[in-house]
């Protein structure tokens, strides 16, 4: 079961993230930009990050929709609002990383693949809506955001992987669907917060 839910986990993350985008990237306002062979296009930085609190993410940029948040987009310590478009299917590797101000983020139905620490070290995120449509939270993707009380991970998902969760003090509630195959290695580590968690029958591997 495990094996089996790896692979399609591996498969779905294949099919979203090796898309090849171009070599270069465009660069449009504030906005810089890759496309794929799809002419779909992934945001690949912002550049107004200090004088912006509120960031409205564009649905199309220079007539191609945006369709993924890249690596490492968002590094903006002051940045407290963020509107994700609905026809964004992934987030990337760090795409939020630091952004201590954010605290709260509605992701839209639609978004796939949340990456590695997309939201690592956000320590003023105190809300967050994972929708149905997510199916792979990888590891470290709320790494250290301590202002989280609740997590509803949603049906779908079939692993938590390790240190998904980790260094998020002040969780109290976390929501386990019956997807769920296994928990990676210090997935709610330092979560000092957690005193009670009901881990459904479908869990068998706890890291």
């Amino acid at each position: 079961m495990i094996k089996r839910s790896l692979i399609s986990g591996f498969i779905l993350f294949a099919l979203i993230f090796c898309v090849p985008f171009a070599l270069f990237a465009e660069r449009s306002g504030d906005w810089e930009y890759k496309i794929n062979d799809e002419n779909e296009s992934m945001i690949t930085k912002y550049y107004n990050w200090e004088k912006s609190t509120d960031v409205e993410i564009p649905a199309i940029i220079d007539d191609y929709e945006v369709k993924s948040i890249g690596k490492s987009t968002f590094s903006c310590t002051g940045l407290t609002s963020v509107i994700i478009p609905n026809g964004v299917t992934s987030i990337g590797r760090y795409a939020f990383e630091a952004c201590e101000g954010l605290t709260s983020i509605n992701i839209p139905e639609g978004v796939t693949i949340i990456g590695d620490g997309a939201f690592f070290g956000c320590t003023g995120l105190t809300s967050i809506t994972i929708p149905k449509s997510v199916k792979l939270i990888e590891s470290g993707a709320f790494y250290h955001c301590p202002g989280l009380t609740s997590i509803t991970i949603p049906e779908g998902v079939t692993s938590i992987h390790g240190v998904t969760f980790e260094h998020c003090h002040g969780l109290t509630s976390v929501t386990i669907p019956n997807t769920v195959t296994s928990i990676g290695d210090y997935a709610f580590s330092v979560c000092e917060g957690l005193t009670s968690i009901i881990i459904p029958n479908s869990v068998v591997n706890i890291g």
